[in-house]
């Protein structure tokens, strides 16, 4: 998984994407949390994300993410 995480942070970066935060949770205070950890990124806007996600750089890991971890990708609008 590190070998992707590095991979993708400059192809993210050059689309204007950041790492806010990354964590693994100490407590479930209500419900489940079926994944081990969490990472939320901030993209300029939703065309840049699209175009990080799309672009040829970014999907010549689809195979090294998907064996690294079980993920699930989520856009936000934080309004």
């Amino acid at each position: 998984m590190a070998t992707y995480a590095q991979a993708a942070a400059p192809i993210m970066a050059s689309f204007g994407g950041e790492l806010l935060f990354k964590g693994v949770p100490i407590k479930v205070f209500t419900g489940t949390d079926p994944l081990p950890g969490t990472a939320v990124f901030r993209f300029p806007d939703q065309d840049k994300l699209n175009a990080f996600y799309q672009s040829p750089e970014y999907q010549a890991l689809t195979a090294a993410r998907e064996a690294g971890a079980n993920m699930v990708l989520s856009a936000f609008d934080a309004a």
